[in-house]
């Protein structure tokens, strides 16, 4: 399993899911699959790097002691503390598969054309160059939704 996060790890995810998603036709589940394969080695590597820190900790140690079974020790304890910082990577995960998504559908290899999508908006903006206000709408809300999933990673302000 290490060796399929390394290899994933290993190739840019633009590249893996542009070969993936434009070698069929996707549909929007497809296309959800496709970006969920290529992106489950970010937080898989993250909560084993916890768990190998969690697992050295005073209080699994406790647990042990107490005699628990080593099933419950993880999962009702060290895991726990481990899926913690996916609560800050999780918002930023989105945002970067939200971007990857607009980035998939302004090419012409994302979403089916029936199905909106931001970057199919910013796509139409290449008919009418000109026309700023078409590029300002879509491009604006996929800013500012991307900056929102920024802010709730973020931590809060010390004493809240």
């Amino acid at each position: 399993m290490l060796g399929a996060t390394t290899l994933l790890g290993a190739v840019p995810q633009l590249v893996l899911v542009v070969v993936l998603a434009g070698s069929v036709a996707l549909s929007p589940a497809g296309l959800l699959g496709v970006l969920v394969l290529t992106a489950w080695a970010v937080p898989a590597r993250l909560v084993r790097a916890e768990m190998l820190r969690v697992g050295i900790q005073p209080f699994v140690a406790a647990a042990r002691a107490l005699g628990l079974p080593p099933g419950r020790v993880w999962w009702r304890h060290a895991l726990l503390a481990a899926c913690r910082p996916l609560r800050a990577a999780f918002p930023l995960s989105i945002a970067s598969l939200l971007g990857l998504e607009s980035t998939l559908s302004f090419l012409g290899i994302g979403l089916p054309p029936e199905v909106p999508s931001w970057g199919q908006l910013l796509n139409t903006a290449r008919l009418e160059p000109t026309a700023w206000w078409l590029v300002a709408g879509p491009g604006g809300l996929l800013l500012l939704t991307m900056l929102a999933l920024q802010a709730l990673s973020s931590p809060s302000a010390p004493g809240k």
